[in-house]
């Protein structure tokens, strides 16, 4: 057996336009938010379903996000 593929076996190249990884990350998040049932992930899956979604606006939303949860969790283990 050959360990290299053959002159028959050939390379592919994918390119992935912006739209279609906003529709990947759009339905990613909106499978997270019906688990989770989280505010914040409903407000970050509307800024990307807009036509103009601007990435900043949602990655500062992210990080928002992160920032409530961190203190919601750092206030339950007060508790």
């Amino acid at each position: 057996k050959k360990t290299l593929p053959g002159a028959s076996a050939s390379f592919m190249q994918v390119q992935v336009s912006a739209a279609s990884q906003r529709a990947r990350a759009l339905a990613l998040v909106r499978a997270a938010a019906k688990t989770s049932k989280s505010p914040g992930l409903d407000l970050i899956a509307v800024a990307l379903s807009g036509k103009a979604a601007v990435f900043e606006k949602v990655i500062a939303l992210i990080d928002e996000l992160v920032v409530n949860l961190k203190k919601e969790q750092e206030g339950d283990d007060g508790k």
